[in-house]
């Protein structure tokens, strides 16, 4: 039996998500505990050391990751994060890989997340957890990568040229002559650049407009390492209009 605890501050959203579960899951996982803050919550993780901690980001006395930041050198549990944000963090969230679900809960949303790790049972990794509050705190100006053995990289956005698909991994190729493969697919990568100078100019490649030198009108692209790229015909036109908007010349 999974023991869990549920770190959240709106009664009404606790019971609903007490009921779910043992509605669902009462001959796996157990409810030990609830708590509505985060002193208190870290207290109740101290004395009851469970599984599985259910945890809402928004809370009376703060934020749920004030409560990761306290045991991110010591957590032997795994977090699913309960949250009614519709923002970066969610995008975050998802680029990261972590369990969350979004309020209000969806009951076939929490079989979802709760099967992936009943599949799993995972611990929460603190290394992707670091590298998810620098993606937070960096925002749009910096991306963390995810490369091999599950080790993070952070790269400036401004120097990466640009992102390509291969299966469920992307490739960045960047100013310094350096490539690095990610275990994110490139929508996820897409998501995460929001708001940024990339273009998704074909469904397998993702580039930084500043890194455009030039732009016939055959659809070609060169790129300030020489790389040529084509636009697909179906972006073309906001291809175009963005690059006016940016005021380059079309050769």
């Amino acid at each position: 039996m999974i023991r869990a605890i549920i770190i959240e501050d709106e009664t009404a959203a606790y019971q609903h998500l007490k009921n779910s579960i043992e509605t669902n899951y009462s001959s796996q996982i157990t409810i030990v505990g609830h708590e509505t803050g985060v002193q208190k919550g870290i207290k109740l993780i101290n004395d009851l050391h469970p599984q599985l901690v259910f945890l809402d980001i928004e809370l009376q006395d703060g934020n749920g990751f004030e409560i990761l930041d306290y045991f991110s050198n010591s957590s032997d549990f795994e977090v699913i994060f309960t949250t009614g944000l519709r923002d970066y963090k969610e995008k975050a969230m998802d680029y990261f890989a972590f369990y969350y679900l979004n309020k209000p809960i969806i009951e076939e949303q929490l079989i979802t997340v709760i099967d992936k790790f009943i599949e799993k049972k995972s611990a929460f990794n603190s290394e992707k957890y670091t590298a998810f509050k620098n993606q937070l705190e960096s925002g749009p100006k910096k991306i963390s990568l995810t490369i091999t053995n599950g080790h993070y990289i952070i790269l400036d956005v401004d120097d990466i040229i640009y992102c390509e698909a291969d299966g469920s991994y992307t490739h960045f190729f960047t100013t310094s002559n350096k490539n690095y493969t990610s275990s994110n697919n490139l929508k996820k990568v897409e998501n995460i650049l929001q708001h940024t100078s990339f273009f998704r100019i074909h469904r397998s490649t993702l580039l930084n407009l500043k890194h455009v030198l030039q732009y016939n009108n055959a659809g070609e692209i060169k790129l300030s390492n020489n790389k040529k790229l084509l636009v697909s015909s179906r972006n073309k036109t906001n291809f175009l209009r963005v690059l006016k908007l940016m005021n380059y010349t079309i050769h």
